[in-house]
């Protein structure tokens, strides 16, 4: 291969790798300046399932007067971190990322689908830090499962349940039909006799 050609194909080699593996996992994490600080929200796992583990990717950034940035260690202590979706909240600890400096979590299974946020307060230093992030909605698990899972007990019972009801009810209207025809029914014959017998009563007037 002439070097030129090498050199260029290498080159694009080593753009491929960084872009395929060099991704940030926070590229779809919402970023929020509080201060000096930077902090950068999101799930640990995108997207959120229900039924699924998961947790909070929380990063927090400095950023310096010199314009460069360090990662915040060491501050899991300083903030508490409230999950929330509709009515109900839950407060949770954070703790430190196994190496991943200046990102904290805490795992949590979401058990409903639909919109989540987390609020964080404490403070950095001595910047106050009072913030509200929404996170990415939870999925249904039909987003993900393959093949199609077989339903549970629970649900076949649910599916008998509502199948008598639905038969129960189907019983209830074919019976009240058949009464309703049994009595048309009875009122034609009894139409019929009465004609009938005034017209033996018209000739024998006659």
């Amino acid at each position: 291969m002439h070097p030129r050609a090498f050199v260029v194909a290498t080159a694009i080699a080593v753009f491929a790798v960084v872009t395929v593996f060099g991704a940030s996992p926070s590229a779809a994490h919402d970023h929020v300046i509080v201060g000096e600080y930077e902090l950068i929200v999101g799930w640990t796992t995108e997207p959120a399932i229900v039924g699924s583990l998961n947790g909070l990717d929380l990063g927090i950034e400095r950023h310096l007067l010199n314009g460069s940035t360090e990662w915040v260690s060491g501050v899991a202590g300083n903030l508490t971190a409230t999950l929330r979706t509709g009515p109900s909240s839950v407060v949770k600890a954070l703790e430190p990322q196994f190496g991943r400096p200046g990102w904290y979590t805490f795992d949590v299974i979401p058990t409903r689908e639909g919109a989540y946020s987390v609020r964080l307060v404490g403070t950095l230093d001595t910047t106050a830090v009072d913030v509200t992030v929404d996170l990415e909605p939870v999925g249904p698990r039909s987003d993900v499962e393959f093949p199609i899972p077989d339903p549970t007990p629970s649900e076949l019972q649910d599916r008998i349940t509502t199948l008598s009801g639905e038969n129960a009810a189907l019983r209830g209207q074919v019976g009240t039909a058949l009464v309703i025809g049994i009595g048309g029914v009875l009122l034609g014959v009894v139409g019929i006799a009465v004609g009938l017998l005034a017209g033996r009563r018209a000739r024998r007037g006659s």
